[in-house]
């Protein structure tokens, strides 16, 4: 199905009217990510991208957990990274003093040669968020910037692909894993959908969105509903924490079905900040960062 530009763009400008009267998100944070979110939106509508079958897992063994194209194996276009990645550096340099301040080292180690960006571009690839973290040390002011502008910059590459290669997913096959199908990275969000309440999630790589078991712990399996709990709060209606005992693992759910509201799940999280507080306030943590690096 083709990327529908126009239903995306009027989705996330109802989302972003409604999580601008959230008082617990920082100003200046919630203007970055809403000229991030619609750069990025632009950039997803430029891509254009094709799969070769031959180049997917085989079928039967991605119907028992195999990714049908590992996270290292997504095709990236390093010049149109590049230049959307320049892009987001002039956002950034516009916005708060840490944030410029920051943003002027990653500028002059660019310039000097010291920061290879197709090296930080297959790093987030491979998930080695060790490399950001490093790299933070030489912008304390703002030490996941770097990894906020890579993962920017890609996003909108990532969500093609992935949109093309699950279009080759069989409609009547069902997938009982928690990872995402494409790429095999675990879920950064839940929500429910339709009148069965059918749980879906986003990766936290591709951002692809896919349907998944409803009662198990996306991060370790666990099934057994003994070990599988959930709270909310009164301040944030609309959302759920699910946790899991075995692994101390969480993922917030959201559920709009009673609401007035619209989903963007990327969105969603940032919306809800106070419940990851919460979970973590007691001892549960979640094996992934935020859809914006951090």
């Amino acid at each position: 199905m083709p990327f529908d530009h126009a239903a995306a763009s009027r989705l996330l400008e109802k989302k972003l009217a409604d999580i601008t009267k959230k008082t617990v998100l920082p100003a200046p944070m919630l203007a970055l990510v809403a000229a991030a979110a619609r750069a990025q939106l632009e950039a997803r509508a430029q891509e254009r991208v094709t799969i070769d079958v031959a180049e997917l897992e085989d079928i039967e063994r991605v119907l028992r957990g195999a990714p049908m194209l590992p996270r290292d194996a997504f095709p990236l276009d390093m010049a149109r990274a590049s230049a959307f990645f320049d892009e987001l550096t002039r956002l950034v340099g516009a916005s708060e003093p840490h944030l410029a301040e920051a943003m002027a080292v990653i500028r002059a180690e660019r310039e000097a040669g010291a920061l290879d960006l197709p090296k930080a571009f297959s790093r987030f690839t491979a998930g080695d968020d060790a490399f950001f973290a490093a790299y933070g040390e030489k912008t304390p002011s703002a030490p996941r910037l770097l990894s906020f502008l890579v993962q920017a910059a890609l996003t909108p590459r990532l969500a093609a692909v992935a949109e093309a290669v699950y279009a080759h997913f069989p409609d009547n096959r069902t997938w009982n894993f928690g990872q995402c199908p494409v790429c095999g990275s675990p879920p950064l969000m839940a929500r429910l959908v339709g009148k069965v309440g059918a749980r879906h999630l986003t990766c936290s790589f591709c951002q692809l969105e896919y349907r998944a078991k409803r009662l198990m712990c996306p991060y370790c399996g666990e099934e057994d509903t003994k070990k599988l709990a959930v709270f909310s709060a009164a301040e944030e209606p609309g959302y759920f924490v699910h946790v899991c005992h075995t692994c101390q693992c969480y993922i917030k759910t959201a559920d709009f079905r009673e609401f007035d509201r619209v989903s963007v799940p990327v969105l969603d999280d940032l919306e809800s900040l106070t419940l990851d507080m919460a979970a973590r306030g007691q001892g549960y943590n979640r094996p992934v960062l935020s859809a914006w690096g951090f």
